[in-house]
């Protein structure tokens, strides 16, 4: 029997540096699903209101809706959950994701099934006989064996840049990271002649590599860029790695040969004890190396770091775009659990609160300065590194692409200022203190 399935990644609630970039880059959960259920000959449409706003008049002939949420994501997943019931109440909701996947009693206020982990092995069951409230996923061993993703079930999606997923889990433990409760610590790989054959499909402008660390396994990815670079499967990609990238050379000239756009690193932090509390396995000095090496392979950089207040060293260090976050307790990582026990959160409105967990907002009391204050002096950093003058320095250097990300890092800090005044009201009210006076969270 077919039935007609809808598959919706809600919007993110803030703009952000990524504003621009968040219509390129969907999450890989849906559009895998969907092929899956497509292949059981399943009607499936996916919806993506990043992309397109979402009309509930498309989704109230839907037999199941599945929503896949993360944490900042989870109060309009739940909001769409709710629309669909009044416009369907027949139909079965099914929710999952990474905000699911750890707090599965509260998105099972809104959805007949909750799946918890990896839901490739059990969606088609899910959608063609219902189970239990909530469902247990499990990693998937053969990546292989998943289906090409299908771009034009998206309503919608461009494919500027084209998402590719090559493995999953991590073997590290950094304590503000929800990676490896998701995926595991054991790294899952495909087959770099299942990744050629999905790349060789069509022509690209841009590819994005959605690895945690594209390099975890360096003798890996040399064997994929070297069939990249024979099979003439070179656009401009961009991939996620670890410091440890630039401990082996013949990896650094192919990555740059196959035409590597840029990197982004998880630098975190400069400093080394910061560094330790983290559980990174790098000092600063191996931040400074690795980005010589890169430079010295003219391989652009974006580095992704945790705020520890306003700091004028990303400018000084080279780098070609910034990611500055604040420190989030991320839902299933150790910060989420100590900042719990330690009663550090300053919001107790959930789920609506759910929102600010973005990466941009602070979340919880910071060890040494007020929340106010580290927000304050997250964003003025940001502003420097995004600063007009950087823009003019650049554009009168030729740099035309650095110019424009720079400019676009520039007005988005400007409207995202504007649009969180009254969070910056809400911040000035809370107090330094580590001990919250605030209720605890409401199904945790």
């Amino acid at each position: 029997m077919t039935v007609k399935v809808s598959l919706v990644e809600p919007k993110v609630p803030f703009l952000n540096f990524y504003t621009a970039y968040i219509k390129h880059l969907p999450l890989m959960g849906p559009l895998y699903l969907g092929a899956i259920l497509s292949r059981e000959g399943h009607d499936v449409r996916i919806f993506n209101e990043n992309i397109r706003k979402l009309d509930y008049s498309h989704l109230k002939d839907s037999d199941v809706l599945g929503i896949s949420i993360v944490t900042s994501t989870a109060p309009r997943g739940y909001e769409i959950a709710r629309q669909f019931r009044l416009v369907n109440p027949k139909g079965r909701i099914i929710i999952g994701g990474a905000h699911a996947t750890f707090m599965p009693d509260e998105a099972s206020q809104y959805a007949d099934h909750v799946v918890r982990g990896e839901a490739e092995g059990v969606i088609a069951d899910v959608v063609k006989n219902g189970s239990d409230s909530v469902v247990e996923g499990s990693p998937v061993q053969d990546l292989d064996a998943l289906p090409f993703p299908d771009f034009s079930m998206m309503a919608g999606f461009g494919r500027y840049i084209t998402p590719i997923s090559t493995s999953r889990g991590c073997p590290h433990n950094c304590v503000f990271c929800s990676v490896t409760p998701m995926f595991g610590r054991k790294y899952r790989f495909r087959s770099t002649e299942s990744i050629v054959e999905e790349i060789s499909r069509f022509k690209h402008h841009h590819i994005f590599f959605y690895d945690d660390n594209f390099a975890a396994n360096k003798n890996r990815a040399k064997e994929l860029l070297r069939a990249m670079i024979e099979h003439k499967l070179t656009p401009r990609w961009t991939a996620q790695a670890a410091v440890d990238v630039a401990d082996d050379e013949d990896l650094l000239e192919l990555i740059a040969k196959a035409n590597c756009g840029r990197l982004c690193i998880g630098f975190e932090s400069m400093d080394a004890d910061t560094l330790r509390s983290y559980n990174k396995k790098q000092t600063p000095d191996d931040v400074i190396r690795c980005l010589g090496l890169l430079k010295k392979h003219h391989i652009k950089v974006h580095g992704m770091f945790i705020s520890d207040g306003y700091s004028d060293i990303y400018n000084k260090l080279g780098i070609d775009s910034l990611q500055l976050s604040v420190l989030i307790p991320l839902v299933g990582s150790k910060l989420y659990k100590s900042a719990k026990d330690a009663g550090s959160f300053i919001f107790d409105k959930y789920p609506t609160d759910w929102e600010l967990f973005d990466g941009i907002h602070v979340v919880h009391r910071p060890d040494s300065v007020s929340p106010v204050e580290m927000q304050k002096q997250t964003i003025e950093a940001l502003k420097h590194f995004y600063s007009r003058f950087e823009v003019a320095k650049l554009f009168f250097t030729a740099k035309f692409g650095d110019c424009f990300m720079r400019a676009m890092g520039h007005r988005m800090i400007r409207k995202w200022e504007s649009q969180n005044k009254d969070f910056m009201s809400r911040l000035k009210g809370v107090t330094s203190s580590a001990a919250s006076d605030m209720e605890p969270f409401p199904g945790t």
